[in-house]
């Protein structure tokens, strides 16, 4: 009878993530694209494969944020991650340099975004950079994986974007 119950309350808790997102979701979308610069790194330095985890950082975090907002005028943001630095050594980099340890090695990571908010037609809202770096250990992401630091400039990214976005348009006349 508990195991049933436990299962219950878990079915209920996964599903609830995706009620409380309810069409909201749906209404803008989130594109997340890597500079060449950071596919340059993630080649050479970082690894291949944590340019997926990068994207699905930065697009749960910064995107996330604007569920719920009303930035019904919203279709589509586009988020063009500019830099990435770990917080910790990625695989590749381990790999790459015995002395490095998991989780004793620690940067100042962050990371530096470009991003267009665009509407149903296309057109350009909104552009906007935000950039967030650790700026010492304490103050920094306590995450043993790599991108700790590169999830709080994410969210803090997505706090930036629900207030662009809340803050009244101003109608600018087209000049030819």
């Amino acid at each position: 009878m508990i195991r049933l119950r436990t299962t219950v309350v878990l079915a209920g808790l996964l599903g609830l993530p995706a009620a409380v997102m309810g069409d909201d979701a749906a209404a803008t979308s989130t594109i997340v694209l890597i500079s060449p610069a950071v596919q340059q790194a993630l080649r050479t330095v970082y690894g291949e494969k944590e340019g997926a985890v990068l994207q699905q950082t930065v697009r749960e975090r910064a995107g996330g944020a604007l569920r719920g907002t009303g930035c019904d005028d919203v279709a589509e943001v586009e988020i063009t991650l500019r830099e990435a630095r770990p917080t910790h050594p990625t695989d590749k980099q381990i790999a790459d340099n015995a002395a490095l340890d998991r989780l004793r090695t620690h940067y100042l990571g962050g990371a530096a975004f470009s991003v267009r908010l665009l509407a149903a037609d296309g057109r350009e809202l909104k552009a906007l950079r935000y950039d967030w770096y650790a700026p010492n250990d304490q103050l920094g992401s306590h995450a043993a994986g790599p991108w700790g630091d590169v999830r709080l400039a994410s969210e803090g990214l997505g706090s930036q974007l629900a207030h662009e976005c809340r803050a009244p348009r101003h109608a600018h006349p087209v000049t030819s």
